[in-house]
């Protein structure tokens, strides 16, 4: 036996044998760990996967891809995807080279709006505010308009019908309209889904947000762009003539404060035309003017 073993080790541990030698250096004695001097060590796990990552992410469409077997990737549902890229709630396919937002985890990827709250998203997509506070690691409940936020299980509305149906929604309106036979403007690779009014007005404008068209006035808004409410040449009319909402091109403003805009899917799904719209005649569902 080692003398320059300490006493209170040999009264701590019991009867010493032979092992106890190492004691003082480190070592093991049945169960316990030791280090210098007795110092009891706790073992460690050391997790063997990644962490859960809490930022959606941005992914590119490769070659043969649809939303099933990027959703299948990323162990998300196509739903789920739909809901976190607004241009696609209208639309399911998607293209070679498109970028759409993934969320880390089953939910739902969100812009902030200026009049969002965590009890408001949390209502919108039927979970507890506190798990978005807790999976954002947010550190206030006040909400920057433009933050991303992950819904973790979120789950959004149902989408629109197929434009077939979609389209009727105009052909009720009292409105005259011309049908054009062209034409779209210079943007015509917009990441906007062909045939659709939202389309349409990016190819005439440079369109830098997203979003369905009845929110394209506050998310342009939050991007710095003048808005108002009264139309001018080359402006983007924002409307809600519709559930998506509907966005047109103004091309020019009459003396007698009339206006015309050429805009698509008004009378018919992928179909340009153009109308006159007097001061008054859109009442509440005019929401304004982006510059």
């Amino acid at each position: 036996m080692d003398r320059h073993v300490p006493t209170y080790l040999t009264s701590r541990l019991g009867t010493v044998n032979a092992e106890a030698v190492v004691a003082g250096e480190g070592g093991t004695a049945g169960d316990v760990t030791l280090g210098r001097y007795s110092t009891i060590i706790k073992p460690v796990a050391i997790p063997t996967s990644a962490p859960i990552s809490h930022k959606p992410f941005s992914y590119t469409v490769a070659a043969g891809e649809t939303l099933g077997t990027i959703a299948a990737k990323f162990h998300v549902s196509v739903s789920q995807i739909r809901w976190s890229n607004t241009n696609l709630i209208s639309n399911d396919t998607v293209n070679t080279g498109d970028q759409i937002v993934i969320p880390p985890v089953p939910g739902v990827v969100v812009t902030v709006r200026s009049s969002d709250t965590l009890e408001v998203l949390a209502g919108n997509y039927q979970v507890e505010p506190q798990s978005i506070y807790d999976f954002n690691r947010l550190r206030s409940n006040q909400l920057a308009a433009g933050t991303l936020l992950v819904i973790p299980n979120g789950v959004g509305g149902a989408f629109p019908p197929p434009p077939v149906v979609y389209q009727n929604v105009f052909r009720a309106s009292s409105y005259s309209s011309k049908v054009l036979g062209c034409c779209l403007g210079p943007y015509t690779a917009n990441g906007f889904p062909p045939g659709w009014c939202t389309y349409y007005v990016a190819t005439k404008r440079h369109v830098t947000w997203r979003g369905d068209a009845g929110y394209w006035y506050q998310n342009a808004a939050a991007q710095g762009y003048a808005v108002g409410s009264t139309p001018k040449v080359g402006s983007i009319m924002v409307t809600w003539e519709s559930y998506l909402g509907h966005v047109a091109y103004v091309e020019a403003v009459n003396t007698d404060g009339s206006w015309v805009v050429s805009e698509m899917n008004f009378v018919a799904f992928n179909v340009i035309s153009q109308r006159t719209i007097k001061p008054g005649q859109l009442g509440k569902a005019l929401v304004g003017f982006i510059y």
